[in-house]
C-alpha cells in the first residue's frame, strides 16, 4: 500500500497538471475559449447585409422625399388629411400614368421614324443612290 505521504503528493501532481489544461476560469475566457474564430464568408456576407440595410433604409428615405413632392394628375397638391398609404398609392398611379404616356409616344415616334426611313429609301431607289446620300440631302446624320 502506498503511503500516505505518496498519495498527497501524487494527488497535487495531477491536481497541477489539471489545472494547466482546465479551461480558463473568467467568464469572458471561457467565452473566448468556445468560440472557433469567425468564418471568413459569414463576416463578408454579415457586412454585405449590414451594406444593404444601409442602402434599403437611404432608398425608403428618397422614396418618401419624392411621394412628398408628387402632385395629383391635375397638377394640385394632395390633400393634407390623406393618410401616408393613400399618398404612396396616389403617387404609384401617377408614376405609372407618365410612363405609359412616355412609352406611347415613344410608339409614335418609332412609326414616324419607320415611315420616314422607308420614305427616304424609296427615293434613294428612284434615284439610284444610297440611302446615306439621301439622309445627307435632308440634313440629317446617319444616327438620326
Amino acid at each position: 500500500m502506498a503511503s500516505q505521504e505518496e498519495l498527497n503528493v501524487t494527488t497535487q501532481q495531477t491536481a497541477l497538471s489539471s489545472s494547466d489544461n482546465a479551461a480558463p476560469s473568467s467568464p469572458a475566457a471561457k467565452k473566448d475559449a468556445e468560440q472557433p474564430p469567425p468564418n471568413p464568408r459569414v463576416v463578408a456576407l454579415n457586412n454585405k447585409r449590414v451594406a444593404l440595410e444601409a442602402t434599403l433604409a437611404d432608398l425608403q428615405s428618397q422614396r418618401s422625399g419624392l411621394v412628398a413632392k408628387t402632385t395629383l394628375p391635375s397638377g394640385l397638391a394632395m390633400p393634407a388629411d390623406w393618410s401616408d398609404e393613400q399618398k404612396e398609392k396616389m403617387a404609384h398611379t401617377s408614376a405609372n400614368a407618365v410612363i405609359k404616356e412616355h412609352i406611347g409616344l415613344l410608339h409614335r415616334y418609332n412609326e414616324i421614324k419607320d415611315i420616314g426611313q422607308g420614305m427616304m429609301g424609296l427615293i434613294a431607289d428612284q434615284r439610284g443612290v444610297r440611302i446615306a446620300e439621301v439622309m445627307d440631302e435632308f440634313g440629317l446624320a446617319s444616327k438620326d
